[in-house]
């Protein structure tokens, strides 16, 4: 069984917002709603020196997934991919994942009252296409990819903890991050 998760090479991202854009317009998303989230955030550096930070987040299809463990109708679970979906028909709109999930995955819909979240385009994948945020990438810098088959010497190359983020240690996120070297 794979378990799928997003790589995100910092490196190379412009901040363009192309992901964010196509990910919002593919899925016909309310305003204000969004499944992925880009932003280009100034911070300082050790050295005192100001330095600019591109970051592009969504669902990290986390192994211990809060939202899973806190639906009280089992609406989040896992797909067999490892990715986190959540059935509408059991949705009940109480809004728990909303306010558990500390990355802020996923969102109430003000028109269905039910929740929703990235699940890595799975209809998409199942046509044997990329998710919408991967495809728009410009540069290339997201991908999604099957976690278990990457070599735990390339892993090393990367990291799924950055001080704008939760610490990975109580979710175990799916997500591997190349970061910029200071």
């Amino acid at each position: 069984m794979a378990t799928y998760g997003f790589v995100y090479d910092q490196t190379r991202c412009i901040g363009c917002n192309a992901c964010q854009m196509a990910c919002k317009d593919g899925h016909d998303l309310e305003m204000g709603l969004f499944f992925r989230k880009a932003a280009t955030l100034e911070y300082t550096d050790e050295q005192g020196s100001l330095r600019v930070m591109h970051y592009s987040g969504s669902c990290n299809h986390c192994q211990d997934a809060p939202c899973i463990a806190h639906c009280p109708t089992g609406a989040m679970h896992h797909q067999d991919d490892g990715t986190v979906a959540v059935d509408p028909l059991k949705c009940i709109g109480c809004g728990t994942c909303t306010w558990i999930c500390p990355y802020g995955a996923p969102k109430l819909s003000h028109k269905t009252g039910r929740s929703m979240k990235c699940d890595a385009c799975l209809d998409r994948r199942k046509e044997g296409k990329e998710p919408l945020c991967v495809e728009a990438c410009l540069t290339h810098c997201l991908q999604l990819r099957d976690l278990d088959a990457i070599s735990d010497e390339e892993k090393r190359r990367y990291t799924n903890a950055l001080p704008i983020l939760p610490s990975p240690e109580k979710t175990h996120p799916n997500l591997l991050i190349l970061t910029k070297k200071q």
